[in-house]
This record gives C-alpha cells, sequence and structure tokens, in this order.
C-alpha cells in the first residue's frame, strides 16, 4: 500500500512539473517573439515626399512581423513595384528595426504613349505620373523597343556623347533611328552597322563645323551626305 501512495505522489509531481515547464515555455515563447517583432520601419530616400509615403505605406504590411524570419526577398517584392527606385539597400537592427535606402533611377528620356507621358529609367523600367523637368533629356518619337534603346545609348556613350546631346530621338518603321543633335542638324542613321556610324558621327562632330548643315546622311556606307 505504501509503495502505490509513493507512486502517486511520484506522478503528480511529474505531471506538475511538466505543467510548470510547459506554461514557462509558452511565456518564454510569447516574450521570445514580441521581442523581435518589427516595430519600425526607417525608409531614407532621395524620392520626393508623396511618392516615399507611399513607397513608406507599402512596407507597413511587415510591421509586427518576425524580423528573423522575414527575407529581404519579401521587401524586395514590394519596392520593385516602384519603377522610380533603382537602388535599395535592406538592412536589419535587431530586435526590432528594418532601415531601407533607396536611390531614385536616373532619367534617361521621355517619350508618349496613347497621350501619356512616361519616362524611361536607367534601371531599364517605365515610369508614369512623375513628375521631372525635361531639360536635358530626349524625347523619343516612335514606338520603339526599350533594349535597342539602351543598345543606341551604350553607343552613343561609349563614342563620347551624352543623351542630352540630342533633343530628339526618332525610331523609324524602317527599323532605324534618327538624332537630331542639339536642336540644330538631324542625323540619319542607318539599319546596319550602327556601331560603325555613331564612331564615325562622333570623328564628324569633332572635325567639322555645324552651322550650316542641318542634316547628316549616314544610311549608306561609306558615304557621307550633308544638307
Amino acid at each position: 500500500m505504501l509503495q502505490s501512495i509513493d507512486r502517486g505522489k511520484i506522478y503528480f509531481y511529474i505531471l506538475l512539473f511538466t505543467i510548470l515547464i510547459s506554461i514557462h515555455n509558452l511565456n518564454f515563447t510569447n516574450i521570445f517573439g514580441n521581442f523581435f517583432k518589427i516595430k519600425h520601419i526607417i525608409v531614407n530616400s532621395d524620392i520626393d515626399s508623396a511618392l516615399n509615403q507611399k513607397i513608406y505605406n507599402s512596407l507597413n504590411k511587415f510591421n509586427n512581423k518576425n524580423i528573423i524570419s522575414v527575407k529581404s526577398s519579401d521587401f524586395t517584392s514590394t519596392l520593385e513595384n516602384f519603377n522610380i527606385i533603382g537602388e535599395y539597400k535592406i538592412i536589419k537592427e535587431y530586435p526590432s528595426i528594418i532601415k531601407i535606402n533607396l536611390k531614385k533611377t536616373k532619367i534617361l528620356a521621355y517619350y508618349f504613349k496613347n497621350d501619356v507621358k512616361f519616362f524611361i529609367g536607367e534601371n531599364g523600367k517605365k515610369i508614369k505620373n512623375f513628375q521631372v523637368s525635361k531639360k536635358n533629356i530626349p524625347l523619343i518619337e516612335g514606338n520603339f523597343d526599350i533594349s535597342e534603346f539602351f543598345y543606341l545609348k551604350e553607343l552613343i556613350s561609349f563614342n563620347g556623347f551624352l543623351l542630352k546631346d540630342f533633343e530628339k530621338i526618332y525610331s523609324l518603321k524602317s527599323n532605324r533611328w534618327d538624332l537630331l543633335y542639339k536642336e540644330n542638324t538631324l542625323i540619319k542613321l542607318p539599319t546596319e552597322n550602327l556601331e560603325y556610324s555613331i564612331s564615325l558621327l562622333a570623328k564628324i562632330i569633332k572635325n567639322k563645323d555645324l552651322s550650316t548643315i542641318k542634316v547628316i546622311d549616314l544610311r549608306v556606307r561609306d558615304q557621307i551626305i550633308f544638307i
């Protein structure tokens, strides 16, 4: 009989100990979880305040999430929705702060589609509903592929030009470009041998007075027509 009583006490203490440990672990888990909840998201950027506020608001969904389990890619998927963002850096400051440093993309050119103005960013994205001065960026006229535009930009830069040297860039149905150089001279480029033609254009501009030249026609290889 004594052995049965002793055995019963042992079971009781084991059960009591298990309950106390479970309660302790539950409290510890809650405390641990609350300690690492995201409480502050700080956004530093050079983007205008109204748009910066929209970006900040879109990040509110991460408040109270566990800073350890949330991934940088989770923030990336949200930030990529804003085409004006060129660069960003996400910093976790434990236990509860997220800092995000943003830098807006450089605007390269602009164009109109269905009477709506779009800008092209250096990040390769098309941007609308954005205020920027048209000064020193060219207008692109005609339908164009953005990858073709970036190829043209690369050739222009490689040969010592700046995009702002050209007032307008015309994308033609014949699959070639025309460039309006400094509001004065129209450059007609060929459909092929674009690298050679822009290199030749750089030499012409360096060595020739363009004040009386309205057109430089480079459409035929090894032939230059001045008008």
